[in-house]
């Protein structure tokens, strides 16, 4: 068969998917890893993981008006999982959810504005979520959050920066040259799904689901290995502050940086060190290392049935 652009373009993916993926693994003692974790819990986490893809599923769906595939629908953000492995996490979401809407039969604009206005419900529900969590997390008292001064320092430093780079006009109107055609598309397009309200709710629910599994997820991994008491509110906030920490990395799914902010979190959420540890890896096991074989698959039939 003739090697076309799509097919050498999935096959150098797949190679530097598969690079990162055992460069990785090979880092973990799996059997090891698995011996140590009580497999009730593991079992729990594992599906709670399966319903990430489901919230994801209807968080897309819940912002297109028209009709789509929920079979294709849900391969398509398995699909997703495996672009994360050779793109930052919202690069790679965004960029299969949008094609996956083109092949679907909707127009360029329209699929770029679904996912739009997506990706900005998924944000506002994601930092009234991260306040919320962490309101309740608060009221333990064992929680003992000691940042590094450097850290501290480096946060206000970034903050000034970019408050004194608004003062000037050429970087202000790049930053409404960017944002002003976003909001442009979500607009019209929010009007539209104002005559469904149970598309809207479908989808807000869906972004509900993806958070409340992923958060839920990493407390199970934690009960895997830690048998005491324990702040689930705090290990959620971990999680969503984490998160939040590993959209921003430009690293493949956040690798490195999302690690840190979970191992940091947990132990300052009062959990041992050696268990933090421990549950991080279970956790990425289940919810990015273990989801990119499903992907694989899906984003090659997804090729060959015409919707990627």
């Amino acid at each position: 068969r003739r090697i076309t652009p799509r097919t050498l373009l999935t096959i150098v993916a797949g190679t530097i998917a598969g690079y990162v993926l055992l460069s990785q693994l090979a880092q973990v003692d799996l059997v090891g890893l698995v011996r140590q974790a009580d497999l009730r819990w593991a079992l729990v986490a594992l599906v709670l993981s399966f319903l990430t893809f489901v919230g994801a599923s209807l968080s897309l769906s819940g912002f297109v008006p028209e009709k789509l595939s929920h079979v294709r629908t849900f391969a398509a953000q398995l699909a997703a999982a495996f672009a994360t492995l050779v793109s930052p996490p919202t690069v790679g979401a965004v960029a299969v959810n949008v094609r996956y809407l083109q092949r679907s039969g909707l127009h360029p604009a329209l699929a770029a504005a679904s996912v739009g206005v997506s990706q900005v419900f998924a944000f506002f529900l994601h930092i009234a979520m991260l306040f919320i969590v962490g309101f309740l997390a608060g009221t333990n008292s064992s929680i003992e959050l000691s940042p590094p001064a450097w850290a501290v320092w480096a946060v206000v430093g970034v903050v000034v920066i970019l408050a004194l780079l608004l003062l000037f006009g050429p970087v202000r109107k790049i930053l409404v040259d960017r944002v002003r055609p976003i909001f442009n598309e979500v607009g019209p397009r929010l009007v539209t799904l104002a005559q469904q309200p149970w598309k809207i709710v479908e989808g807000m629910g869906g972004i509900l689901l993806l958070n409340a599994a992923f958060a839920l997820c990493m407390i199970a991994c934690v009960e895997a290995f830690e048998s005491g008491p324990m702040n689930y509110a705090a290990i959620a906030l971990v999680y969503l502050a984490g998160s939040t920490l590993g959209q921003a990395a430009p690293t493949p799914g956040g690798l490195g940086a999302v690690e840190a902010a979970y191992v940091f979190g947990l132990t300052a959420a009062g959990v041992d060190s050696g268990v933090a540890v421990s549950a991080t890896l279970l956790f990425r096991l289940l919810t990015f290392w273990l989801p990119t074989l499903p992907g694989y698959w899906s984003f090659n039939w997804l090729q060959r049935v015409g919707s990627l």
